[in-house]
């Protein structure tokens, strides 16, 4: 017979934010035992308890419960006779707040061993460390509350088992018995900080708005971060938040706070700009009128810093089309099998057309260069628009920039002939950055085109990733993003 009890549990004011603790307050704990679970002996019987499930999220943000078990007096008397079972009176007092600055590394000899580490106030981690500089891969997430079965006797439960303190040493108990038997043997390492390989998931289960964690609007209009319990994770509201599966990061006016998953605000100042990276544990930011690359506890970033580097094989390929420009005597010629994909309005079944106006170019971009350009890859989110454009060379020695349509096209319509005519012309020089953007220059001014159309730029230096140094002719200096924002020096 099951008959199922709800918790009662205590929970800490919102700004506490500390460890979800909830007390059972129906039976007397019994013993543990690191396979078969928790028992209770109630009304003179003996009982399993089965818990909720601490991966379902959504539950047990609706309050925590468990259920009663029966179980046989022989069950009962062969997990007695156990060595591996931990009785009540074994169970010592503990203070897991001292988990927060402690590593616990397990001494296996012929086998991988293991880190296992408070991540933050809602999860564990277990790190492998299988490489000789025991740098750690981390495997296991575990989201974990505190069960007080009164009289002092506190355990763990986490999404893999339970950590039970004796007089001896802190017990782990997992499900998997790989990590059973590794921890069955560890030593304690006190750190200050974790290093930025230890705070790298190398899933994206924490990021906000996703299962556990969420933006929540004030009535202020001011945004916070809670858990599923409703708890407040950081005490700041912001006025924007964005973020990655590495990195928080808050807007206040024009102050930046940049947070890891570990909610630890990184100790950054004079934060001007930042630009995440899809696939790595690191962040660009402009600092001091600086250009830094950080990583998850704001060091400058550096390889070390990646537990694994990611693979990107779980990608579909890029979807691509081809094209060919030829010149044959004075005529230029444009080749391909994919004009329905990189014409905008042209509708035709040939292939091959020549170049209208050949007469009036000395060169065109991609001239006897077989090219492909990207139309969709999923692995970058990124969807080619058409027109597209292509640069020519003048007989004069200047540059404009056309769209393919133009080119091939002798009966363009009016709007499309407008988009082209509005393109930049008579540039002095034009250099291509991607296939979407262009460096051009005009009278010693430069820009990079389209993301600022207006040619103003005295210097303009290549992207470092996502922003470039640029000089004005007034002396101002600053970088430019590759959104098209500045940010001027102070």
């Amino acid at each position: 017979m099951k008959k199922i009890i709800y918790l009662s549990f205590f929970l800490f004011t919102v700004f506490s934010f500390a460890q979800q603790t909830y007390k059972i307050t129906e039976g007397e704990l019994q013993f543990i035992h690191p396979e078969k679970g928790v028992f209770i002996k109630k009304e003179n019987i003996i009982y399993k308890l089965d818990f909720e499930n601490m991966e379902d999220y959504e539950e047990m943000s609706k309050g925590f419960k468990y259920e009663f078990n029966s179980t046989t007096i022989e069950e009962i008397e062969k997990i007695k006779r156990d060595a591996k079972t931990i009785f009540t009176k074994e169970i010592n007092k503990y203070n897991f707040n001292k988990l927060k600055k402690a590593k616990f590394v397990t001494k296996v000899n012929d086998d991988d061993n293991y880190q296992f580490v408070q991540y933050n106030k809602d999860f564990f981690s277990v790190g492998i460390l299988e490489d000789s500089l025991q740098k750690p891969r981390n495997k296991y997430l575990l989201h974990y509350c505190i069960l007080d079965f009164s009289n002092g006797r506190k355990i763990i439960y986490h999404s893999e088992g339970y950590i039970i303190p004796t007089k001896e040493k802190l017990n782990f108990f997992f499900e998997n018995n790989n990590l059973n038997n590794a921890f069955t043997n560890y030593s304690v390492i006190t750190y200050k900080e974790l290093k930025a390989n230890e705070h790298h998931l190398l899933k994206s289960d924490l990021e906000l708005n996703r299962d556990f964690y969420k933006i929540d609007t004030l009535k202020n209009k001011k945004l916070q971060i809670k858990n599923c319990y409703n708890q407040i994770v950081i005490k700041k509201a912001f006025d924007s938040i964005a973020y990655n599966s590495f990195f928080i990061v808050g807007y206040n006016n024009n102050e930046i706070n940049i947070y890891n998953y570990s909610f630890e605000k990184l100790n950054l100042k004079k934060i001007k700009a930042i630009s995440f990276n899809g696939f790595y544990p690191n962040l660009q930011i402009i600092q001091n009128n600086k250009l830094r690359n950080i990583n998850l506890i704001g060091k400058d970033y550096k390889n070390e810093d990646v537990s694994v580097f990611p693979s990107f094989n779980h990608f579909f390929p890029a979807q691509n089309a081809s094209f060919f420009i030829t010149q044959e005597n004075d005529q230029f010629y444009i080749q391909s099998n994919d004009f329905y994909y990189i014409l905008k309005n042209f509708q035709s079944f040939e292939n091959k057309f020549v170049v209208v106006n050949s007469e009036e170019y000395d060169s065109i971009q991609y001239l006897n260069e077989p090219t492909s350009i990207t139309l969709y890859s999923e692995m970058t989110n990124y969807h080619k628009k058409t027109p597209l454009l292509v640069y020519t060379k003048l007989k004069n020695g200047k540059y404009n920039l056309n769209t393919l349509d133009f080119l091939i096209d002798p009966k363009i319509d009016e709007q499309n002939l407008e988009f082209n005519n509005l393109l930049p012309k008579n540039l002095d020089s034009i250099v291509s950055i991607n296939q979407d953007l262009y460096k051009i220059s005009k009278n010693n001014l430069f820009t990079y085109y389209p993301l600022v159309k207006e040619i103003k730029y005295k210097k303009l230096e290549n992207f470092i990733e996502n922003f470039a140094r640029f000089e004005l002719p007034n002396g101002k200096k600053g970088w430019l993003s590759k959104d098209g924002k500045e940010y001027y020096d102070e």
